[in-house]
């Protein structure tokens, strides 16, 4: 299955960036975070054990620390997360709830999948990033993307 989402991933991000109208890049993102924590539209109640605890402030200010990125821009999902994935007879068949697909850095999908599967065991996290071929990933990346979500 681990190899089946990563194949998923590497088809999605093999769109041609040009062929989505959707910005869902980092700056963009940041932006709609900050309006959400200024509108306490944040649910710091279902933050990720790592921050179970934190405040969107928190969250916000931990984010900076990791800015800028450099971007490798791709067509992302934007929640490329076990939850909405579609899965039947141990294949993949789809994705659902793409409210935040749009070009975005590749790691914005990477991130999130990794932390949903390393729930499972970090074996599994890793053999999705071999498998979608980056031998070494990036963990600032990692990071800052998981901050991020976080304020979603």
């Amino acid at each position: 299955m681990v190899d089946a989402l990563a194949a998923l991933l590497r088809l999605l991000h093999a769109v041609p960036t040009a062929a989505c109208p959707f910005d869902s890049g980092m700056a963009h993102r940041m932006w709609l975070a900050r309006r959400r924590i200024d509108a306490g539209l944040v649910d710091e109640d279902d933050f990720d054990d790592a921050r179970a605890g934190w405040s969107a402030e928190q969250i916000w200010d931990a984010l900076q620390r990791h800015l800028p990125l450099s971007p490798d821009p791709v067509v992302t999902h934007g929640d490329f997360s076990l939850d909405n994935i579609l899965l039947q007879d141990g294949r993949v068949t789809g994705c659902i709830d793409l409210g935040r697909v749009g070009v975005a850095d590749r790691y914005q999908d990477l991130a999130i999948l990794s932390a949903n599967l390393a729930e499972f065991g970090a074996a599994l996290s890793d053999r999705m990033f071999a498998r979608y071929g980056i031998d070494t990933p990036d963990t600032a990346k990692v990071e800052a993307h998981l901050l991020q979500d976080e304020l979603f």
